[in-house]
C-alpha cells in the first residue's frame, strides 16, 4: 500500500558532495571494497528531515497542494480494505482527552489483508526524508524495507482470528475497561489507558464478526479476538459510532446485504446462568436495534443484488451513521437513499424512533428523510425492457432465459459507498455539518450540507434529491463526466479543505490503478502529477470557482474533458 502526504512546507535541499557530482573521467574517487570494518561501524540511521521556514506559494494555474512525500508500506501480501479512527477522535481537545494525544502523534490504521490477518499499523505523522528513502542498505536486502521492520519508525501487529478474509473493517477508541467515560479520569493522578477496538467481519460459515482490544502500551499482548458473534447473514459493512460518549462510543452500525441495519453493543454485556463452570463462556455484547428496509414493490424496482424483481427486500448497498451518530444513512440497491432519524436529531423532530411506542409499518423501519439517486430515477421511469416472447414458448436451453421474468432486469452486485465527513462551520458558534458523497453504479453525487439539506426537505413526504431545487448549500449536485481513463470505481472518501470556496470537501475516487481527486474553488485546469514509479498515479481535477451550480460544474467539467487537463498518461 502507498501512502501520500501532500501539503506543507517541502523539504530542504540537501547539498551533495563534490565528489558526487563529478562527470565520469574529470577527477579521481577512492571506493573501499572491504566493508567488513564498516559494516561494524554503521550505525542504526536515525531520520531527521529538514523542512523549508515556509510553505510553497500556490501557483493560481495549479492551485493543489504538491506532493511531499510518498511511501510504500510492503506486507507481503494484498491490502483489501483499510481503517482509521473516527474523526472525532483525532480532534478531541482538551485536559479530559489528554489520554489520547499518543494516538494523534501517529497515523493509525487498521489493514484487512488477503492472508486473513488483520494488522494494526502506527506510522510517525513526519513523512520520511529522501535519505531515508535512499538508505544503502535498501539496495542490498529488498525485504529490510517491509513494514514490521521499523525502518520507518512504524509497528505492525497482526491480529488473528479469521479463517477467511475480511471483508471490511473499522476502529474505534476504548477509554477504560470498566466502561467508565474518559472525563472521569481527571480526578485520577493517571489518566486511564485508551485501548484502540478494531472490528472486522467476513463470510465464515453465514457470517462472522470479530472485535479485538488493543493496549497502546503493549499492543502485542492482545492479538486475540474477545469476542466472536456469528451472524444470521454476511454483513455488507460495519461502522464504529463516531460520538465520543461512552453512551455511543460502543455500538457498532451492522449493514446486512439482505435489507437490515443493526446496531450492537460490544459493552453492554450479556448477563450470564451463576453457576460454576471451569470454562466460561465468551464475552459477548447486545444487539441494541434493527432496522428494517423496505420491500421491492413494482417490477421497475428490479433489484440488482439478492433478490428476484418484485420480490424481498431492498438489498443495502452500503450505510454510514450521520448527524454526530444520532442517525443513520442507508443506500439501496434500486438507487434510493433514506435516514432513520433513532434519537430525533433531524429539524423539527421532537423524538427519534427510539421514542416512539412503536415503529410504524411493521416490517419497515419509518424514514425520516429519503430520496432517489438521478440515475435510478431514470432507470426506474423507464423501467425494464418488456418480454415480447409468447409464455408458452418452448423451455429449451436457448429460450429459458429470454422467457422467464426473472432476468429482466440488470443482472449483478450494484456497486457503491457513502462518504460522511464533518465539515467545520465558517462560524465559531455553529456546530460542524456533514457533507456527503453517494457513489451508485457510475454516477456520483453529493450533499455539501446535510442539516441545510435535511432542513429544506423536511417538509416533503419525500425529498427526492432534485438537482435543481432548494437553496444554496441545501441541494444534492450530481457530478458529471468523471472521466477514471477505463479504469473502475472501487472506492470514495473525503479530504477536507481549508478553503470555504467551491465543495467543502476534496472527492477522491479510487481507480484500479490511479486517485483521482475532484475539486472545485478558484482554480483553472491543472496537469496530472505522477507519484512515485508504480501502478499508481494522483491525478487532481477541478471546476471554475463561482456558484456551484449543475449548469456551471457540467461546463467546467466539459472543458476539463476537451483541454488537456488530466491528459497524461500512468505509464
Amino acid at each position: 500500500m502507498r501512502i501520500v502526504w501532500r501539503g506543507g512546507r517541502p523539504f530542504k535541499q540537501q547539498e551533495v558532495s563534490s565528489a558526487r557530482t563529478r562527470a565520469n573521467g574529470t577527477g579521481s574517487a577512492v571506493i573501499s571494497l572491504d566493508s567488513d570494518e564498516e559494516g561494524e561501524n554503521t550505525k542504526a540511521f536515525e531520520d531527521k528531515p529538514e523542512f523549508e521556514d515556509e510553505k510553497e506559494e500556490l501557483d493560481p494555474s495549479k492551485p493543489h497542494p504538491a506532493i511531499l512525500q510518498t511511501l510504500d508500506l510492503v506486507f507481503g501480501t494484498d491490502v483489501l480494505h483499510l481503517a482509521i479512527l473516527p474523526a472525532p477522535v483525532l480532534k478531541a481537545d482538551g485536559p479530559s482527552w489528554r489520554v489520547l494525544e499518543p494516538l494523534k502523534q501517529k497515523l493509525v490504521f487498521a489493514a484487512a489483508c488477503a492472508d486473513n490477518s488483520i494488522r494494526l499499523v502506527t506510522l510517525p505523522l513526519t513523512p520520511p526524508s529522501p535519505e531515508s528513502k535512499a538508505r544503502p542498505e535498501f539496495r542490498t536486502s529488498f525485504t529490510a524495507a517491509n513494514a514490521g521492520n521499523g525502518k520507518w519508525g512504524e509497528t505492525v501487529v497482526v491480529l488473528s482470528g479469521h479463517q477467511k478474509p475480511s471483508d471490511g473493517v473499522s476502529m474505534t477508541v476504548d477509554f477504560s475497561g470498566n466502561s467508565k467515560d474518559l472525563v472521569t479520569a481527571e480526578s485520577k493522578s493517571e489518566p486511564s489507558e485508551p485501548r484502540i477496538v478494531v472490528a472486522s467481519h467476513s463470510r465464515e460459515v453465514t457470517g462472522l464478526l470479530l472485535f479485538w482490544r488493543i493496549s497502546i502500551k503493549s499492543p502485542q499482548s492482545h492479538t486475540e479476538p474477545f469476542q466472536s458473534i456469528y451472524l444470521p447473514s454476511a454483513a455488507k459493512s460495519i461502522s464504529f459510532n463516531p460520538a465520543l460518549a461512552r453512551n455511543y462510543s460502543s455500538h457498532l452500525l451492522v449493514a446486512d446485504s439482505t435489507g437490515v441495519c443493526r446496531i450492537y453493543d460490544y459493552k453492554l454485556l450479556l448477563k450470564t446462568a451463576e453457576e460454576p463452570s471451569e470454562n466460561p463462556a465468551a464475552e459477548q455484547g447486545t444487539w441494541l436495534l434493527s432496522l428494517y428496509a423496505g420491500f421491492q414493490s413494482t417490477m421497475n424496482d428490479s433489484p440488482h443484488v439478492g433478490t428476484h424483481a418484485g420480490f424481498g427486500r431492498k438489498a443495502i448497498v452500503d450505510a454510514q451513521w450521520v448527524s454526530a451518530g444520532k442517525a443513520v444513512l442507508v443506500l439501496l440497491n434500486d438507487g434510493e437513499w433514506a435516514i432513520w432519524d433513532i434519537e430525533g436529531a433531524g429539524p423539527g423532530a421532537s423524538q427519534g424512533l427510539l421514542g416512539r411506542q412503536s415503529i410504524k409499518g411493521g416490517s419497515r423501519s419509518e424514514y425520516s428523510l429519503t430520496g432517489y439517486i438521478d440515475a435510478a430515477v431514470k432507470s426506474r421511469a423507464t423501467g425494464p425492457p418488456q418480454l415480447t416472447a409468447s409464455k408458452f414458448a418452448p423451455m429449451t436451453p436457448g429460450t429459458r432465459k429470454t422467457s422467464t421474468p426473472f432476468n429482466s432486469g440488470p443482472s449483478g452486485p450494484v456497486h457503491g459507498q457513502l462518504s460522511v465527513i464533518d465539515v467545520s462551520s465558517s462560524s465559531p458558534t455553529n456546530p460542524s455539518d456533514e457533507s456527503i458523497v453517494f457513489w451508485f453504479g457510475e454516477t456520483f453525487h453529493i450533499i455539501p450540507n446535510l442539516s441545510k439539506y435535511w432542513a429544506a426537505h423536511s417538509h416533503k413526504s419525500s425529498g427526492q434529491g432534485n438537482l435543481f431545487t432548494g437553496p444554496t448549500g441545501a441541494r444534492m449536485i450530481k457530478i458529471e463526466n468523471v472521466d477514471l481513463r477505463g479504469e473502475r470505481c472501487s472506492g470514495i472518501a473525503q479530504i477536507t479543505k481549508g478553503t470555504s470556496t467551491g465543495f467543502p470537501s476534496d472527492i477522491l475516487i479510487l481507480g484500479e490503478h490511479r486517485l483521482t481527486i475532484l475539486s472545485a474553488g478558484k482554480a483553472r485546469e491543472q496537469q496530472a502529477e505522477k507519484v512515485g514509479v508504480g501502478r499508481m498515479a494522483l491525478v487532481e481535477k477541478n471546476v471554475n470557482d463561482g456558484e456551484l451550480d449543475v449548469v456551471g460544474i457540467e461546463q467546467a467539467l466539459m472543458r476539463m474533458e476537451n483541454g488537456n487537463g488530466a491528459k497524461r498518461k500512468l505509464f
